[in-house]
């Protein structure tokens, strides 16, 4: 008998069951990979570095003398339980070179490792360990060589002091360590017997080899303590550093998790109005079942056949769609990580299940309306003809906008319930959309500059060989300005170079010693710098530092800092705090006065250019495609390239906003068209009577389009209302994390955010809710006591 009533009520509604298929489809997907990927996620970064085998502390060392010091201190400190070390070769972009030119453009230094040697797993873009490599072939870990247009099969050399080593690309690699885009470190992974090629050769010996140290320990605050007089660190810091170079990733992940979350949310709530609308049209058939002497929970039972057939059937199919649908939501997030849980086969069927539970649960919830219906109510037509209370507070008389356009509106204003339900999923589909928007918009600006703790110049020019040179102390960091300055003139193009320099040094203070990251430009002015509290240092005792030093330290403004540079202690008196995204916010900054030795410089920015003749940004943009073919370098940007380059996400965050806009309108079209649908049916005596007073068809669509048109409006005036309360919420705490504690300065595309998308949306929503109309048609002026 069940199975006969649910092959009868299929058929009789095709449409409706359809689009109530889709979305209990939609439900499973969603909650599948909603769940699987949260679990992926939030668990995701611990995860892939216990795959990996990291441990709790790293050091990257440059060595320029036989002496592994390092090694002595960890051998013999309380604080480490055991560590781990191998031999890498440092090489800018210019040492991997094609017989076309330099195999790809990076900024910051690139370490080749031995595949064999390393102590940590490296996964293939299958999430498979790669356990050897074979001779004459390399793997390339990061975004930057798929960013750059490198293929698989590609030959290039690696030309470092007297030695040419030639290279097939075997693929690309995952690398937990420096794998992150705010690393932006490329390894190249060899051969064993390639790698001693490298290190065979004496001369690279002297700038060219370092170390990298794996370290267990429980306490990392007490051994950077120890190891806070040891120079040649290029970088050092514990995994939860190590975490949060992954933000901008996770970033991606938790819009993603919010967006299933909020798609998930509509989709139960389109299920629950559904079957409200179902029950409340059937009022003639549960009015005969009850006349022959059914009860009550025998007719629920009955409904519920049909909502537990559809639910199994929409299950089975989202469960096995959440696979693919998961994947691709993880897609971008997982270019650079190995996300994924052990148990995701069960939890996918067991948040299927789950769905069915709770559709089932809504349907039994949503049928207690039937308790209401009595065998009467089929005679009238399921209503009682009684109403208490004024139906609207618009009137037809006094009203401008013509019949259609009133009885549009006074629906909407009549049902505030049913309508203020759609108004909020268009709602937050629209506010989700924006938000992304807004910050892939203020991502690719350059607007950031400042929270990079970086003055504007008209270029800026990476450059990792010159970088290399000076820390190996093979030039000065005036003698490469110079340089530059020199090429600039050369070619009609006079102006002055700058650059700011990164140093590592130890510093001591009431919660102990450690070692800080500092900025210093000796051609700029402390002055010239953004600061949140206190005053910028005007002398060369005076020192700026992040809100996130000042606590690792336990100082505050006006408090006296020692640090050590090259051997010499000096005290500095702390004036001032700033934000930026360096470091993830650790970092502080010197007067320009304060004289440092290039060779202690860690790091560096970016070469900043300022032509003398102060052109206008055609100009600029013209003579940096001019300077990237003069120093044969494509890292070469105006402010917001530099910016956008700096921050390496913004594409990203542009392809999930498009995805999420692509299953906002899906739910949209979805939405419209149940919802019209129901209408229609539910309405169907209204619509007879309004064309047996004289409305034609074009009419009666009119009128049921211009329902869902002026709720779209409202939802998207809404959504734009609450677009920066909303940015605020979501996306500040992230930035914050990142080191930024002040206010963000988003940026809007006008056009983009409050004219395209709220088109798009608008366009999608009356067009469904149109074409669903056209079923008006078929319903004639004689339907007016039909209940069928």
């Amino acid at each position: 008998m069940f199975w006969r009533i649910l092959k009868k009520d299929l058929k009789r509604k095709k449409t409706m069951n359809i689009i109530l298929l889709l979305f209990v489809v939609l439900c499973s997907m969603f909650a599948a990979a909603s769940v699987n990927n949260i679990i992926a996620v939030v668990g995701g970064l611990d995860y892939y570095f216990e795959k990996a085998e990291l441990g709790d502390y790293f050091i990257i060392e440059r060595s320029t003398s036989g002496e592994d010091t390092i090694s002595k201190i960890l051998k013999h400190s309380e604080n480490v339980s055991g560590y781990r070390t191998y031999n890498v070769v440092n090489a800018s972009c210019d040492d991997l070179k094609t017989d076309s030119g330099k195999l790809m453009e990076f900024s910051n230094i690139a370490l080749i490792c031995d595949i064999n040697n390393t102590k940590q797993n490296f996964f293939g873009m299958d999430n498979e360990v790669i356990t050897d490599v074979e001779k004459g072939k390399v793997y390339i870990t990061g975004s930057v060589p798929k960013r750059e247009g490198v293929k698989i099969g590609e030959r290039f050399y690696v030309e470092l002091g007297d030695t040419k080593l030639p290279l097939e690309v075997a693929g690309f690699a995952k690398d937990a360590l420096l794998g992150s885009e705010m690393m932006g470190n490329p390894r190249l992974l060899i051969n064993s017997a390639d790698f001693e090629t490298l290190t065979a050769d004496e001369t690279i010996h002297t700038y060219s080899c370092g170390h990298v140290y794996d370290i267990d320990t429980d306490n990392a605050a007490a051994l950077e303590s120890e190891l806070n007089e040891q120079n040649g660190m290029l970088f050092s810091g514990d995994r939860d550093l190590i975490k949060m170079t992954y933000i901008m990733n996770m970033l991606v992940a938790a819009i993603i998790l919010v967006v299933s979350a909020g798609l998930l949310i509509v989709s139960f709530v389109v299920l629950r109005f559904t079957i409200r609308f179902t029950i409340a049209e059937e009022f003639r058939e549960i009015g005969v079942m009850k006349a022959i002497g059914l009860n009550n929970s025998s007719i629920r039972m009955l409904y519920l056949v049909k909502y537990l057939g559809i639910t199994i059937a929409g299950a089975v199919i989202g469960y096995f769609g959440s696979v693919p649908f998961g994947n691709l939501l993880l897609k971008s997030v997982s270019e650079n990580m190995v996300l994924g849980n052990d148990n995701g086969m069960i939890i996918g069927v067991v948040c299927c299940i789950a769905v069915v539970l709770i559709i089932i649960l809504f349907g039994w919830s949503s049928t207690r309306r039937i308790e209401k219906l009595s065998a009467i109510d089929a005679v009238r037509s399921g209503q009682t003809g009684e109403r208490f209370r004024k139906r609207s507070l618009l009137s037809l008389g006094k009203s401008k906008f013509g019949s259609t356009g009133f009885l549009a509106l006074n629906d909407v204003t009549s049902e505030p319930k049913q309508y203020g339900i759609l108004t909020a999923v268009f709602a937050i589909c629209t506010a989700l959309v924006m938000i992304l928007a807004v910050t892939a918009n203020t991502l690719d600006s350059g607007s950031l500059l400042y929270l990079l703790s970086i003055t504007e110049s008209d270029v800026y020019m990476n450059d990792s060989t010159r970088a290399m040179e000076i820390i190996a102390g093979a030039k000065t960091i005036r003698e490469t300005e110079d340089e530059i300055v020199n090429i600039l003139a050369e070619n009609d193009m006079p102006g002055n170079v700058y650059l700011e320099a990164w140093y590592k040094l130890p510093v001591t203070a009431k919660n102990g010693s450690f070692q800080v990251n500092f900025l210093n430009c000796m051609d700029t002015k402390t002055t010239d710098y953004d600061y949140t509290d206190g005053s910028a240092p005007i002398n060369p005792d005076e020192i700026a530092v992040t809100k996130q030093i000042s606590e690792k330290l336990g100082a505050e403004i006006g408090d006296r800092v020692t640090v050590n540079i090259g051997g010499e202690e000096r005290e500095f008196i702390i004036t001032a705090y700033f934000q930026c995204f360096n470091n993830l916010g650790e970092c502080a900054r010197f007067h320009e006065d304060v004289s440092i030795p290039d060779s202690l410089m860690t790091s560096s920015f970016a070469y900043q250019i300022n032509f003398d003749d102060h052109p206008d940004k055609t100009v600029i943009d013209e003579r940096i495609e001019k300077l990237k073919d003069i120093f044969d370098n494509q890292n070469i940007f105006d402010t917001k390239g530099f910016v956008k380059d700096c921050m390496g996400v913004g594409d990203m965050i542009a392809a999930v906003k498009n995805l999420v806009l692509m299953l906002s309108l899906i739910i949209i079209i979805l939405l419209a068209v149940l919802m019209e649908r129901s209408f229609i049916s539910k309405e169907r005596s209204e619509i007879a009577l309004l064309k047996a007073v004289g409305f034609d068809s074009g009419s009666v669509i009119l009128y049921h389009t211009m329902r869902f048109g002026i709720t779209v409006i409202i939802a998207i005036v809404t959504a734009s209302a609450l677009l920066m309360p909303l940015t605020k919420l979501i996306i500040d705490p992230i930035f914050g994390m990142m080191g930024a504690i002040g206010n963000i300065e988003y940026q809007f595309n006008v056009l983009e955010i409050f004219g395209a998308y709220p088109v798009i949306i608008f366009c999608v929503t009356v067009l469904s809710a149109a074409l669903t109309a056209l079923y008006t048609k078929a319903i004639k002026s004689s339907d007016t006591a039909s209940i069928e």
